[in-house]
């Protein structure tokens, strides 16, 4: 009788850490999806909307969830294709797109500092938390 209600328990446990990570993961990257359409919006990109069953399969055509270079007529013209998300495609021109990759690599130095912040307070939480209690 114990032994089951331990594997049942065991079972359950093993089941919550799995949705947990599932969870987990889906927040993520809704997360990064969402910060890439703030970054293609602050960069001058304009959102197009698949709204009809033909421009969706149109927008599954294109490469997905990456900015790709397209020839139109004379200049260049950037798409960021999204048809299982948004359903839609952000476009710029080459302007938006050197804005784009500034705005990036200004995030990433930012949250390159934000990570060693958070590090160095851990760090030195811990080297409180180790010295605590040494002079009593």
């Amino acid at each position: 009788m114990q032994k089951n209600i331990s594997q049942k328990t065991s079972m359950s446990m093993f089941a919550l850490i799995v949705t947990l990570s599932i969870i987990a993961c889906a927040t993520t990257r809704d997360s990064k999806r969402v910060d890439m359409e703030k970054l293609l919006r602050a960069s001058g990109f304009k959102m197009g909307v698949a709204d009809t069953a033909e421009k969706l399969a149109e927008l599954k055509k294109l490469p997905q969830r990456e900015i790709v270079p397209h020839e139109d007529g004379d200049k260049i013209v950037y798409i960021y294709a999204d048809a299982e998300n948004c359903k839609c495609a952000y476009a710029g021109d080459e302007e938006a797109y050197e804005k784009y990759q500034k705005l990036t690599h200004a995030k990433q130095l930012a949250d390159e500092d934000r990570r060693d912040a958070v590090r160095n307070k851990q760090q030195q939480m811990d080297s409180q938390d180790s010295s605590f209690g040494r002079d009593w």
